[in-house]
Protein backbone atom coordinates (compact mmCIF):
# COMPACT_ATOMS: atom_id res chain seq x y z
CA UNK A 1 0.00 0.00 0.00
CA UNK A 2 1.95 2.76 -1.12
CA UNK A 3 0.96 6.53 -1.15
CA UNK A 4 3.40 9.57 -1.86
CA UNK A 5 4.68 11.50 0.99
CA UNK A 6 4.03 15.28 1.39
CA UNK A 7 6.77 16.76 2.44
CA UNK A 8 7.20 20.16 0.95
CA UNK A 9 6.01 23.25 1.23
CA UNK A 10 4.46 24.38 -0.79
CA UNK A 11 4.93 21.09 -3.08
CA UNK A 12 5.81 20.84 -6.33
CA UNK A 13 3.56 19.30 -8.03
CA UNK A 14 4.62 16.24 -11.17
CA UNK A 15 2.54 13.73 -12.79
CA UNK A 16 -0.43 12.00 -11.79
CA UNK A 17 0.02 8.29 -10.85
CA UNK A 18 -3.81 6.43 -11.33
CA UNK A 19 -3.96 4.30 -7.84
CA UNK A 20 -1.67 6.73 -6.16
CA UNK A 21 -1.87 10.11 -4.47
CA UNK A 22 -0.40 12.74 -6.67
CA UNK A 23 3.55 12.47 -6.30
CA UNK A 24 5.62 15.08 -4.27
CA UNK A 25 9.12 16.17 -4.72
CA UNK A 26 11.42 17.10 -1.83
CA UNK A 27 14.88 17.76 -2.74
CA UNK A 28 16.30 14.50 -3.91
CA UNK A 29 13.44 13.57 -6.20
CA UNK A 30 10.28 11.89 -5.40
CA UNK A 31 9.20 10.18 -1.96
CA UNK A 32 7.70 7.27 -2.06
CA UNK A 33 6.34 5.92 1.07
CA UNK A 34 5.26 1.85 0.98
CA UNK A 35 2.57 1.05 3.37
CA UNK A 36 3.03 -2.55 4.53
CA UNK A 37 0.31 -4.19 6.09
CA UNK A 38 0.67 -5.11 10.15
CA UNK A 39 4.27 -4.21 9.95
CA UNK A 40 5.06 -7.53 8.37
CA UNK A 41 7.12 -7.86 5.53
CA UNK A 42 8.11 -10.88 3.53
CA UNK A 43 12.05 -11.29 3.28
CA UNK A 44 11.16 -11.77 -0.66
CA UNK A 45 9.18 -8.94 -0.59
CA UNK A 46 11.60 -6.64 1.50
CA UNK A 47 14.31 -7.85 -1.64
CA UNK A 48 12.15 -6.75 -3.92
CA UNK A 49 11.53 -3.24 -2.65
CA UNK A 50 15.46 -3.02 -2.44
CA UNK A 51 15.75 -3.73 -6.38
CA UNK A 52 12.81 -1.13 -7.09
CA UNK A 53 14.61 0.92 -4.92
CA UNK A 54 17.66 0.55 -6.69
CA UNK A 55 16.49 0.68 -10.02
CA UNK A 56 13.88 3.65 -9.92
CA UNK A 57 15.19 5.55 -6.67
CA UNK A 58 18.37 7.21 -5.12
CA UNK A 59 18.95 3.47 -3.17
CA UNK A 60 18.11 5.47 0.01
CA UNK A 61 15.07 3.90 2.21
CA UNK A 62 13.95 5.70 5.66
CA UNK A 63 11.93 3.84 8.11
CA UNK A 64 8.72 5.89 9.57
CA UNK A 65 7.57 7.05 12.67
CA UNK A 66 4.46 5.20 11.22
CA UNK A 67 5.82 1.84 10.31
CA UNK A 68 6.21 2.42 6.69
CA UNK A 69 9.50 2.65 4.37
CA UNK A 70 9.67 5.45 2.00
CA UNK A 71 11.83 5.01 -1.29
CA UNK A 72 13.82 8.16 -1.81
CA UNK A 73 14.81 10.01 -4.77
CA UNK A 74 12.66 8.48 -7.91
CA UNK A 75 12.34 10.32 -10.77
CA UNK A 76 8.88 11.84 -11.89
CA UNK A 77 9.10 9.58 -15.22
CA UNK A 78 9.96 6.63 -13.18
CA UNK A 79 6.98 7.02 -10.94
CA UNK A 80 4.03 5.03 -12.89
CA UNK A 81 6.40 2.05 -13.53
CA UNK A 82 7.27 1.80 -10.00
CA UNK A 83 3.83 2.24 -8.94
CA UNK A 84 2.74 -0.70 -10.90
CA UNK A 85 5.61 -2.79 -9.96
CA UNK A 86 4.48 -2.86 -6.00
CA UNK A 87 0.89 -3.20 -7.49
CA UNK A 88 1.92 -6.72 -8.48
CA UNK A 89 3.47 -7.02 -5.14
CA UNK A 90 0.03 -5.78 -3.04
CA UNK A 91 1.75 -2.84 -1.95
CA UNK A 92 -0.39 -0.24 -3.91
CA UNK A 93 -4.43 -0.73 -3.81
CA UNK A 94 -6.37 0.35 -6.80
CA UNK A 95 -7.87 3.87 -5.44
CA UNK A 96 -6.36 6.97 -4.25
CA UNK A 97 -8.78 6.96 -1.72
CA UNK A 98 -8.47 3.80 -0.22
CA UNK A 99 -4.76 4.50 -0.26
CA UNK A 100 -4.93 7.74 2.30
CA UNK A 101 -7.05 6.10 5.07
CA UNK A 102 -5.70 3.13 5.49
CA UNK A 103 -3.56 3.79 8.36
CA UNK A 104 -3.24 0.89 10.31
CA UNK A 105 -0.42 1.09 13.24
CA UNK A 106 0.38 -2.26 14.63
CA UNK A 107 2.06 -4.60 17.27
CA UNK A 108 5.44 -5.50 15.48
CA UNK A 109 6.28 -8.04 17.53
CA UNK A 110 2.78 -9.87 16.77
CA UNK A 111 2.96 -13.56 16.60
CA UNK A 112 6.22 -13.56 18.01
CA UNK A 113 6.10 -12.45 21.74
CA UNK A 114 4.52 -14.78 24.07
CA UNK A 115 3.74 -12.16 26.54
CA UNK A 116 1.08 -10.41 24.74
CA UNK A 117 -2.42 -10.99 25.16
CA UNK A 118 -3.40 -11.48 21.30
CA UNK A 119 -2.22 -11.80 18.25
CA UNK A 120 -3.45 -8.96 16.72
CA UNK A 121 -2.69 -9.44 12.84
CA UNK A 122 -5.67 -10.96 11.98
CA UNK A 123 -7.25 -8.18 13.20
CA UNK A 124 -5.19 -5.46 11.77
CA UNK A 125 -5.52 -7.14 8.55
CA UNK A 126 -8.77 -7.42 8.33
CA UNK A 127 -9.44 -4.21 9.13
CA UNK A 128 -6.79 -2.77 6.49
CA UNK A 129 -8.74 -4.77 4.14
CA UNK A 130 -12.09 -3.24 4.99
CA UNK A 131 -10.38 0.12 4.65
CA UNK A 132 -9.71 -0.32 1.31
CA UNK A 133 -12.82 -2.04 0.24
CA UNK A 134 -15.42 -0.11 1.89
CA UNK A 135 -16.02 3.14 -0.01
CA UNK A 136 -18.18 4.76 2.18
CA UNK A 137 -14.92 4.98 4.57
CA UNK A 138 -12.77 6.63 1.86
CA UNK A 139 -14.11 9.67 3.18
CA UNK A 140 -12.17 9.77 6.32
CA UNK A 141 -9.48 12.86 6.34
CA UNK A 142 -6.43 11.00 5.36
CA UNK A 143 -4.25 11.30 8.98
CA UNK A 144 -6.95 9.52 10.15
CA UNK A 145 -5.18 6.57 12.10
CA UNK A 146 -6.21 3.50 13.65
CA UNK A 147 -4.45 1.41 15.84
CA UNK A 148 -4.27 -2.32 17.18
CA UNK A 149 -1.96 -3.60 20.31
CA UNK A 150 -1.69 -7.51 21.24
CA UNK A 151 0.68 -5.88 24.32
CA UNK A 152 3.40 -7.70 25.26
CA UNK A 153 7.37 -6.77 24.94
CA UNK A 154 6.79 -3.87 21.92
CA UNK A 155 3.51 -2.04 23.20
CA UNK A 156 2.31 0.75 21.60
CA UNK A 157 0.83 2.98 24.50
CA UNK A 158 2.60 6.15 23.92
CA UNK A 159 1.30 5.96 20.04
CA UNK A 160 -1.52 8.53 19.76
CA UNK A 161 -3.90 7.66 17.12
CA UNK A 162 -7.60 8.11 16.38
CA UNK A 163 -8.95 5.28 17.45
CA UNK A 164 -6.87 2.56 19.21
CA UNK A 165 -7.72 -1.28 19.93
CA UNK A 166 -5.97 -2.85 23.09
CA UNK A 167 -5.77 -6.20 24.08
CA UNK A 168 -6.65 -6.98 27.56
CA UNK A 169 -7.11 -10.28 29.14
CA UNK A 170 -10.85 -11.25 30.33
CA UNK A 171 -11.05 -14.18 32.17
CA UNK A 172 -13.73 -15.71 31.65
CA UNK A 173 -14.48 -15.44 27.53
CA UNK A 174 -10.90 -14.70 26.30
CA UNK A 175 -9.28 -11.47 25.34
CA UNK A 176 -10.81 -8.27 24.49
CA UNK A 177 -9.91 -4.76 23.23
CA UNK A 178 -10.60 -1.86 25.11
CA UNK A 179 -11.67 1.09 22.72
CA UNK A 180 -10.07 4.20 23.48
CA UNK A 181 -10.43 7.14 20.82
CA UNK A 182 -8.33 10.29 20.56
CA UNK A 183 -4.65 9.71 22.29
CA UNK A 184 -2.19 7.90 23.81
CA UNK A 185 -3.25 4.55 26.11
CA UNK A 186 -3.41 6.95 29.01
CA UNK A 187 -4.86 9.86 27.22
CA UNK A 188 -7.34 8.42 25.15
CA UNK A 189 -11.37 8.64 26.16
CA UNK A 190 -12.24 4.90 26.56
CA UNK A 191 -15.20 3.90 24.99
CA UNK A 192 -15.88 0.71 25.90
CA UNK A 193 -14.80 -2.90 24.78
CA UNK A 194 -15.05 -5.08 22.11
CA UNK A 195 -14.20 -8.88 21.00
CA UNK A 196 -12.01 -9.62 18.72
CA UNK A 197 -14.22 -10.71 16.06
CA UNK A 198 -16.29 -7.44 16.42
CA UNK A 199 -13.10 -5.28 16.11
CA UNK A 200 -13.61 -4.66 11.82
CA UNK A 201 -17.74 -3.55 12.69
CA UNK A 202 -16.66 -1.49 15.45
CA UNK A 203 -14.12 0.26 13.38
CA UNK A 204 -16.78 0.49 10.46
CA UNK A 205 -19.02 1.77 12.62
CA UNK A 206 -17.33 4.58 14.21
CA UNK A 207 -16.16 5.65 11.15
CA UNK A 208 -19.80 5.85 10.17
CA UNK A 209 -20.52 7.92 13.25
CA UNK A 210 -17.30 10.26 13.04
CA UNK A 211 -18.14 11.12 9.66
CA UNK A 212 -22.13 11.85 10.44
CA UNK A 213 -21.31 13.46 13.62
CA UNK A 214 -18.83 15.99 12.32
CA UNK A 215 -20.92 16.83 9.68
CA UNK A 216 -23.36 18.45 12.26
CA UNK A 217 -20.97 21.26 13.45
CA UNK A 218 -20.26 24.33 11.85
CA UNK A 219 -16.39 23.51 11.68
CA UNK A 220 -16.22 19.96 10.81
CA UNK A 221 -13.14 18.38 13.59
CA UNK A 222 -10.50 16.19 11.26
CA UNK A 223 -9.30 13.97 14.19
CA UNK A 224 -11.18 12.36 16.41
CA UNK A 225 -9.83 13.99 20.06
CA UNK A 226 -11.77 17.01 17.98
CA UNK A 227 -15.32 15.23 17.83
CA UNK A 228 -15.20 13.41 21.29
CA UNK A 229 -14.00 16.96 23.09
CA UNK A 230 -17.02 18.87 21.05
CA UNK A 231 -19.98 16.23 21.45
CA UNK A 232 -18.59 13.96 24.33
CA UNK A 233 -18.09 9.88 23.98
CA UNK A 234 -21.76 9.44 24.78
CA UNK A 235 -22.56 10.50 21.22
CA UNK A 236 -20.68 7.77 19.43
CA UNK A 237 -20.90 4.92 22.34
CA UNK A 238 -25.07 5.10 21.86
CA UNK A 239 -24.31 4.69 17.75
CA UNK A 240 -21.86 1.71 18.32
CA UNK A 241 -23.52 0.35 21.93
CA UNK A 242 -24.63 -2.95 20.22
CA UNK A 243 -20.86 -3.96 19.63
CA UNK A 244 -19.41 -3.09 22.95
CA UNK A 245 -19.28 -5.78 25.25
CA UNK A 246 -17.14 -6.33 28.87
CA UNK A 247 -17.39 -3.90 31.60
CA UNK A 248 -18.49 -0.66 31.79
CA UNK A 249 -15.66 1.89 30.76
CA UNK A 250 -15.83 3.19 34.08
CA UNK A 251 -14.66 -0.01 35.81
CA UNK A 252 -11.57 -0.59 33.72
CA UNK A 253 -10.65 2.53 32.03
CA UNK A 254 -7.17 2.72 33.16
CA UNK A 255 -5.94 -0.95 32.28
CA UNK A 256 -6.45 -4.48 31.37
CA UNK A 257 -8.50 -7.10 33.29
CA UNK A 258 -7.39 -9.80 35.16
CA UNK A 259 -5.44 -12.32 32.60
CA UNK A 260 -6.32 -16.08 31.86
CA UNK A 261 -3.28 -17.26 31.96
CA UNK A 262 -2.68 -16.65 35.35
CA UNK A 263 -5.46 -15.95 37.92
CA UNK A 264 -2.83 -14.74 40.65
CA UNK A 265 -2.09 -11.42 38.44
CA UNK A 266 -3.12 -9.26 36.20
CA UNK A 267 -1.58 -7.82 33.28
CA UNK A 268 -0.12 -4.52 34.32
CA UNK A 269 -1.47 -1.48 32.15
CA UNK A 270 1.55 -0.17 30.26
CA UNK A 271 3.52 2.47 32.32
CA UNK A 272 2.20 6.48 30.67
CA UNK A 273 4.84 8.79 29.17
CA UNK A 274 6.51 10.90 31.87
CA UNK A 275 7.15 14.28 32.11
CA UNK A 276 5.54 16.81 29.98
CA UNK A 277 7.17 19.52 27.37
CA UNK A 278 10.99 17.88 27.02
CA UNK A 279 9.87 14.62 27.38
CA UNK A 280 12.89 13.74 30.18
CA UNK A 281 13.17 10.44 31.15
CA UNK A 282 11.30 8.95 28.52
CA UNK A 283 12.10 6.58 25.84
CA UNK A 284 13.80 7.53 22.84
CA UNK A 285 12.65 8.26 19.96
CA UNK A 286 14.39 5.35 17.98
CA UNK A 287 13.62 2.32 20.14
CA UNK A 288 14.98 -1.58 19.76
CA UNK A 289 13.66 -4.53 21.26
CA UNK A 290 16.47 -7.07 21.40
CA UNK A 291 14.19 -9.82 22.73
CA UNK A 292 14.19 -13.35 23.22
CA UNK A 293 16.54 -14.74 20.47
CA UNK A 294 15.97 -17.01 18.26
CA UNK A 295 11.96 -15.11 18.20
CA UNK A 296 13.50 -11.53 16.89
CA UNK A 297 16.42 -9.60 16.46
CA UNK A 298 15.98 -5.81 16.80
CA UNK A 299 17.84 -3.48 14.26
CA UNK A 300 18.09 0.11 13.87
CA UNK A 301 20.08 2.69 11.98
CA UNK A 302 21.22 6.54 12.56
CA UNK A 303 17.64 8.67 11.84
CA UNK A 304 16.08 5.34 10.76
CA UNK A 305 18.08 5.79 7.42
CA UNK A 306 19.34 3.02 5.29
CA UNK A 307 20.12 1.66 2.02
CA UNK A 308 18.74 -0.93 -0.26
CA UNK A 309 21.71 -3.03 -0.06
CA UNK A 310 21.63 -2.84 4.06
CA UNK A 311 17.69 -3.67 3.32
CA UNK A 312 18.48 -6.82 1.19
CA UNK A 313 21.39 -8.02 2.80
CA UNK A 314 19.13 -7.95 6.09
CA UNK A 315 16.50 -9.48 4.04
CA UNK A 316 18.92 -12.71 3.44
CA UNK A 317 19.47 -13.08 7.20
CA UNK A 318 15.21 -14.37 8.23
CA UNK A 319 12.46 -14.62 6.73
CA UNK A 320 10.29 -12.13 7.73
CA UNK A 321 11.46 -8.54 8.61
CA UNK A 322 8.68 -6.28 10.93
CA UNK A 323 8.89 -2.40 10.56
CA UNK A 324 8.40 -0.81 13.86
CA UNK A 325 7.05 2.56 13.94
CA UNK A 326 10.37 3.67 16.09
CA UNK A 327 12.59 3.77 12.95
CA UNK A 328 13.65 0.25 13.62
CA UNK A 329 13.56 -3.23 12.06
CA UNK A 330 12.80 -6.39 13.91
CA UNK A 331 14.61 -9.55 12.17
CA UNK A 332 12.25 -12.66 12.76
CA UNK A 333 13.81 -15.99 13.85
CA UNK A 334 17.67 -14.51 12.31
CA UNK A 335 19.73 -17.08 11.33
CA UNK A 336 23.04 -17.51 12.94
CA UNK A 337 25.21 -15.10 13.23
CA UNK A 338 22.81 -12.57 11.76
CA UNK A 339 23.83 -10.20 15.09
CA UNK A 340 27.40 -9.93 13.71
CA UNK A 341 26.37 -9.45 10.07
CA UNK A 342 23.85 -6.62 10.87
CA UNK A 343 26.85 -5.17 13.22
CA UNK A 344 29.09 -4.57 9.87
CA UNK A 345 26.43 -3.58 7.96
CA UNK A 346 26.40 -0.37 10.12
CA UNK A 347 23.14 -1.43 12.11
CA UNK A 348 22.72 -0.44 15.96
CA UNK A 349 22.23 -3.44 18.30
CA UNK A 350 22.32 -1.81 21.71
CA UNK A 351 19.41 0.30 22.98
CA UNK A 352 21.78 2.21 25.25
CA UNK A 353 23.35 3.04 21.73
CA UNK A 354 23.43 7.31 22.12
CA UNK A 355 23.07 7.76 18.61
CA UNK A 356 18.92 6.53 19.34
CA UNK A 357 18.69 9.73 21.24
CA UNK A 358 19.10 11.60 17.74
CA UNK A 359 16.35 12.69 15.58
CA UNK A 360 16.74 14.42 12.14
CA UNK A 361 15.11 15.04 8.87
CA UNK A 362 16.99 14.72 5.59
CA UNK A 363 18.53 18.23 5.60
CA UNK A 364 20.25 19.79 2.84
CA UNK A 365 20.78 16.50 1.01
CA UNK A 366 17.10 15.50 1.36
CA UNK A 367 15.26 18.62 1.02
CA UNK A 368 15.62 22.28 -1.23
CA UNK A 369 14.21 23.70 2.04
CA UNK A 370 17.09 22.33 4.29
CA UNK A 371 20.51 24.41 4.33
CA UNK A 372 22.45 22.10 6.61
CA UNK A 373 23.27 18.52 6.28
CA UNK A 374 21.71 17.83 9.19
CA UNK A 375 22.86 13.86 9.85
CA UNK A 376 26.81 14.85 9.21
CA UNK A 377 25.74 17.35 12.43
CA UNK A 378 23.97 14.96 14.35
CA UNK A 379 26.60 12.04 14.20
CA UNK A 380 29.08 14.74 15.20
CA UNK A 381 27.03 15.77 18.44
CA UNK A 382 26.98 12.33 19.38
CA UNK A 383 30.79 11.90 19.29
CA UNK A 384 30.98 15.30 20.73
CA UNK A 385 28.32 15.05 23.44
CA UNK A 386 27.75 11.30 24.75
CA UNK A 387 27.45 12.39 27.95
CA UNK A 388 24.72 14.84 27.81
CA UNK A 389 23.08 12.45 25.19
CA UNK A 390 23.10 9.63 27.76
CA UNK A 391 21.01 11.95 30.31
CA UNK A 392 18.29 13.05 28.06
CA UNK A 393 15.77 11.69 25.89
CA UNK A 394 16.21 13.42 22.14
CA UNK A 395 18.65 15.83 20.47
CA UNK A 396 16.57 16.96 17.27
CA UNK A 397 18.29 18.67 14.26
CA UNK A 398 15.64 20.09 11.96
CA UNK A 399 16.53 21.51 8.90
CA UNK A 400 13.91 23.82 9.30
CA UNK A 401 11.44 25.30 11.46
CA UNK A 402 8.66 22.67 10.14
CA UNK A 403 10.70 19.97 12.51
CA UNK A 404 8.87 17.28 9.73
CA UNK A 405 11.23 14.91 11.84
CA UNK A 406 10.05 15.50 15.26
CA UNK A 407 7.36 18.82 15.38
CA UNK A 408 7.27 18.46 18.78
CA UNK A 409 9.87 19.80 22.00
CA UNK A 410 13.07 18.01 22.52
CA UNK A 411 15.50 18.66 25.35
CA UNK A 412 17.67 20.03 22.76
CA UNK A 413 16.87 21.35 19.37
CA UNK A 414 18.81 22.61 16.52
CA UNK A 415 16.71 24.32 13.62
CA UNK A 416 18.83 25.13 10.81
CA UNK A 417 17.83 28.80 8.59
CA UNK A 418 20.37 30.13 6.12
CA UNK A 419 23.05 27.87 6.79
CA UNK A 420 22.92 28.46 10.62
CA UNK A 421 21.51 26.95 13.61
CA UNK A 422 19.19 28.45 16.39
CA UNK A 423 19.88 25.70 19.48
CA UNK A 424 16.74 26.19 21.74
CA UNK A 425 16.40 23.71 25.08
CA UNK A 426 13.19 21.99 26.06
CA UNK A 427 10.94 23.69 22.74
CA UNK A 428 10.17 22.60 19.66
CA UNK A 429 11.64 23.58 16.14
CA UNK A 430 11.25 27.47 15.67
CA UNK A 431 10.96 27.83 19.52
CA UNK A 432 13.02 30.77 21.43
CA UNK A 433 16.90 30.26 20.89
CA UNK A 434 19.05 29.56 23.71
CA UNK A 435 22.04 30.52 20.89
CA UNK A 436 21.38 31.78 17.45
CA UNK A 437 22.83 32.31 14.46
CA UNK A 438 25.36 29.28 14.90
CA UNK A 439 27.90 27.62 12.34
CA UNK A 440 27.30 24.17 12.51
CA UNK A 441 30.62 23.54 13.99
CA UNK A 442 29.64 26.21 16.21
CA UNK A 443 26.46 24.30 17.18
CA UNK A 444 27.88 21.18 17.76
CA UNK A 445 30.41 22.58 19.88
CA UNK A 446 27.90 24.71 22.37
CA UNK A 447 25.65 20.87 22.66
CA UNK A 448 28.88 19.50 23.82
CA UNK A 449 29.53 22.11 25.88
CA UNK A 450 25.93 21.89 27.51
CA UNK A 451 26.19 20.70 31.12
CA UNK A 452 22.71 18.78 32.04
CA UNK A 453 22.79 21.21 34.88
CA UNK A 454 22.18 24.07 33.02
CA UNK A 455 19.56 21.94 30.52
CA UNK A 456 17.47 21.85 33.89
CA UNK A 457 17.88 25.21 35.12
CA UNK A 458 16.31 26.27 31.54
CA UNK A 459 13.45 23.96 32.18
Amino acid sequence: MSAITQRRNPPRRRGMCPGVLAPMEVGDGLLVRVRVPAGVLPAASAKRIAELGRRYGNGLVDLSHRGNLQLRGVAATDMAALIEELRALGYVSEGAESEAVRNVLTSPTAGLDGTAVLDVRPCALALDARLAADRDLHRLPPKFGWLVDGGGQATLFDSSTDVRFDAVAEAVDGPLFRVGLGGTFEGAVVLGHCRPDDLVELAAALARAFLELRQTLAEPPRRMAGLVKTLGVEALRERVAGLLTGPHPSHAAHGPLPSPASQERELQSPPPPSGGGSGWGQTPPTRLFLGPQPFWLGVAFPFGRLDVDRLEALAALTHEIRITPWRALLLAAPQDGAAETATALGGILDHHDIRLKLTACSGVTGCDVGTTDTHADGLAIAERAAGLLEAVRMVHVSGCAKGCAHPGAADVTLTARDGVYDVALNTAPGGTPWRSGLTPEAAVTAVADLSVEELFRVR
